[in-house]
């Protein structure tokens, strides 16, 4: 639930609703978006000629699919964001430590969005399963998710003030991914207490059946939350030693480097 009461402009937000349900969609007709987003299909097209004049559709025979300029924004966006150069050397060496995935994701909007990825072969990935879909274990850049079913997210929130997390729960609630997800506001309060102590996060299946990930979150210079990190794999491979020692060590160096990394980024240049 979004509880930001600023005006907007209605036509723009159609725009981004039609865009939403191609990409759900991955290609839709014109009936189907007009029906999707409650038009008539004359001003449905509308929206979708001005979207496909500007490169954020294409035509593919009858169905639209997410057109090419909406890759030149997001890669703006990332190699822009502060201390993107930075996290991607970081995702590079703690990738090639522990042999897993990992990921660096910042927190926008009450969810977290991915950064930088970095993969090894062993990930299995089918284009054609929706990333949303608990059959798919694989994280691609922008693809975000709900704080409290992915260790990077409870890292970062066990960051902030419970005030600042009650706002996120009250605007995105605690939706079930499986059955393991933290679904009540006592738990997670409960699993943060821990991560403190800790100082990084364990996440055991709580987004995707059989997926095991680790999290910690990174610090600007200014001390507030930069992002986090995190590495993933399947449960029979993070576990013992890997998951109690081995990673958590290389998640704490690589995090503590990526901090020192951003504090000489932030230095005044002589």
């Amino acid at each position: 639930m979004n509880d930001d009461a600023r005006p907007t402009v209605q036509t723009t937000q159609t725009s981004i609703e039609i865009l939403n349900v191609v990409r759900r969609r991955d290609s839709a007709r014109l009936t189907e978006i007009a029906d999707a987003v409650g038009l008539a299909k004359s001003t449905a097209y509308k929206h979708l000629v001005t979207l496909e004049q500007n490169g954020f559709l294409r035509r593919d025979g009858n169905a639209y699919r997410i057109g090419l300029g909406l890759l030149t924004y997001g890669e703006h966006v990332r190699h822009h964001w502060p201390g993107f150069e930075e996290a991607t050397e970081a995702v590079t060496e703690l990738t090639e430590r522990t042999q897993e995935e990992v990921d660096f994701v910042v927190e926008d909007g009450g969810r977290v969005t991915t950064l930088v990825e970095s993969y090894h072969p062993w990930v299995k990935y089918d284009d054609s399963v929706d990333t949303d879909s608990s059959a798919s274990y694989r994280a691609r850049v922008g693809d975000s998710y709900g704080m409290h079913s992915t260790a990077a997210g409870l890292a970062i929130l066990a960051e902030y003030s419970e005030e600042r997390v009650e706002r996120i729960l009250d605007r995105r609630g605690l939706p079930r991914r499986t059955e393991h997800t933290i679904t009540d506001r006592a738990t997670l309060f409960e699993a943060l207490e821990r991560i403190r102590e800790d100082g990084y996060a364990v996440n055991d299946q709580g987004y995707t059946e059989g997926m095991r990930s680790l999290g910690k979150a990174v610090c600007g210079p200014d001390g507030t939350v930069a992002g986090a990190l995190s590495v993933a794999g399947p449960t029979y491979r993070i576990d013992g030693a890997v998951l109690e020692e081995h990673l958590p060590r290389a998640l704490e160096e690589t995090a503590r480097s990526l901090e020192a990394a951003l504090a000489e980024r932030s230095r005044p240049s002589r």
